[in-house]
């Protein structure tokens, strides 16, 4: 561990010497020490021996940039990332912080329950939301039509006493392909109010 000021002194031979062979000492330590160094020059590399990181000046010479961290007993070195938080995974509008496998998921989960995630020429199966029964080949507005709701692990269609309805609203239009897929019905037993809502295999238009 060593550091220098990098300037050698008019001085008798013995101690230029040893100022230049302090001077190699700090360049082949990387300037290593538990406080930085006093002088500091552009693009200078650091290691700072407390708390075990390799640190860069910036070219203005103004600051320490962390390169990597260092574990000496392990013999390993991790670089110095930002992970996005999980809200950012899920914005997908930053493009300067790197993600984990969790982080990558989450945005994945999220973007499954977003209305719109699924692109044109895509294939869903959405329930009808409304009011009135979509005829096979009809194009019909996403706004009327839901993403995301299940019954048993099927997505054919969902059945409550609430008469309202979970999920997230389609974007762009859809043509249904296939059978019918009927309006919302009711049904009242015993004075308690059922309410069915279909599903169908819709194609995205636009």
């Amino acid at each position: 561990m060593a550091q220098h000021d990098y300037s050698i002194a008019n001085q008798s031979a013995p101690n230029a010497r040893a100022d230049i062979n302090n001077a190699l000492a700090a360049i082949v330590s990387q300037n290593s020490g538990a406080t930085a160094p006093s002088t500091t020059f552009a693009n200078m590399i650091w290691y700072d021996t407390a708390n075990n990181l390799l640190q860069m000046r910036n070219e203005a010479d103004t600051a320490w940039i962390t390169l990597a961290t260092l574990d000496q007993s392990a013999n390993t070195s991790s670089a110095a990332v930002t992970i996005a938080s999980q809200a950012e995974a899920e914005a997908g509008t930053d493009n300067a912080k790197l993600m984990t496998p969790l982080r990558v998921q989450q945005a994945i989960d999220n973007s499954s329950a977003t209305a719109g995630h699924l692109g044109v020429g895509t294939y869903a199966v959405l329930i009808n939301n409304s009011g009135s029964a979509i005829t096979a080949g009809t194009t019909i507005a996403g706004s009327s039509l839901r993403y995301g709701v299940i019954l048993s692990s099927t997505l054919y269609g969902v059945v409550n006493t609430t008469g309202t309805l979970g999920g997230t609203n389609a974007s762009g239009t859809w043509r249904l392909m296939g059978s019918s897929c009927p309006a919302l019905s009711t049904a009242t037993v015993e004075g308690t109010t059922t309410y069915y809502w279909s599903a169908g295999l819709f194609y995205r238009e636009s």
